[in-house]
């Protein structure tokens, strides 16, 4: 879907599944005062003041704490892919399939060792993601040079098969991205949507294994503190909206709220972003008369956390069994799976 359609998706159905990617697109986008309201831009400061406060606190940082798994996860990478051909360890390598492989310093410190690490005489690396933004800062990476890198901007949880006939993968999805998976909201666990995208992931080969990350502090108290110190992120696809759509001047981006609603239990946490409208608002976007009415409430993406338990029963439904979970103990886990077959 263009972001055109997803806009009015969002604004007439009151929740846009595929929204989510659309927050990392730089953009020309200003507030009232003339600061950008850049996805990209906004992203990076996000990131930034959360190590920063990580530092001054002496507490865990996410980006921090799952590169520390990553590089435990290339040290025994060669454990868990056990490839042979006639007897021998292939020759062939096994090649890398990382869905959202995010900013360069993410593809640089998770990715870039685990392709090193498994590379072939034919083995390959595609990355796959819906932020053409990201693909293109990695392209222009000098380390990317002399390997073989595909880069394709799709859908992440679409099931495309990537490989075909005996060409094994090692699929990696970091970054907690799984849990933006789209779901209505819910109080009970989303056992059929995490089930369905886990199937799909495993879908890109016939031979496979899988690496995950996901968030397993069901600490509701500290996931809406966390998102709601920068709601600038969140609510900056309405600004984008007002610089890119043929929108009309009746549109106000200022007139949303933010707020991360939460639902969950002993095995699901799932934190809904929600942008709320502030006053009645009335407009056009494209032909379309859009109507909103002050406090209703716009669902833009999901942030799930899980139990070991919960994914990893997920999982087996899903026909993928358990190898590992590498845990930092402190909310970020890696899971590590292999396609039964």
């Amino acid at each position: 879907m263009s972001f055109l359609e997803t806009s009015l998706e969002l604004f007439q159905q009151k929740y846009a599944p595929d929204l989510g990617p659309e927050q990392y697109a730089h953009h020309t986008g200003l507030d009232r005062n003339g600061n950008s309201m850049s996805g990209a831009l906004l992203w990076a400061k996000a990131e930034t003041q959360r190590m920063n406060n990580a530092l001054v606190t002496g507490t865990a940082n996410m980006v921090d704490a799952e590169i520390k798994l990553a590089q435990k996860l290339q040290q025994r990478v060669r454990d868990y892919v056990q490839w042979y051909h006639q007897g021998e360890r292939s020759r062939s390598g096994v090649s890398i399939l990382d869905y959202g492989p995010g900013t360069v310093r993410a593809f640089q410190h998770k990715t870039l060792p685990l392709v090193t690490s498994l590379c072939g005489e034919t083995s390959r690396c595609i990355l796959v993601d819906r932020s053409n933004e990201f693909l293109c800062d990695i392209r222009q990476l000098p380390s990317a040079f002399g390997l073989r890198i595909e880069f394709i901007r799709h859908d992440i949880f679409s099931g495309r098969r990537y490989f075909f006939g005996d060409e094994a993968a090692f699929v990696v999805m970091f970054g907690r991205t799984f849990g933006n998976l789209a779901a209505s909201i819910s109080e009970t666990p989303p056992v059929e949507a995490v089930v369905q995208a886990l199937k799909k992931i495993s879908n890109s080969a016939k031979r496979c294994w899988v690496a995950i990350s996901i968030g397993s502090d069901l600490r509701k108290d500290v996931a809406k503190s966390y998102y709601e110190a920068h709601p600038d992120f969140q609510l900056n696809v309405f600004y984008r909206m007002k610089a890119e759509l043929p929108i009309d001047d009746n549109f106000d981006p200022e007139v949303f709220d933010y707020e991360a609603d939460i639902k969950g239990d002993d095995k699901f946490m799932q934190v809904i972003h929600t942008a709320i409208v502030k006053r009645n608002s009335t407009f056009y976007l494209k032909d379309k008369s859009i109507k909103l009415l002050d406090g209703d409430r716009l669902h833009l993406k999901n942030s799930f956390s899980f139990s070991e338990a919960f994914f990893k029963e997920c999982a087996h439904l899903a026909g993928l069994a358990s190898i590992d979970v590498l845990s930092d103990n402190a909310g970020s886990d890696i899971h590590v799976f292999e396609k039964a077959t």
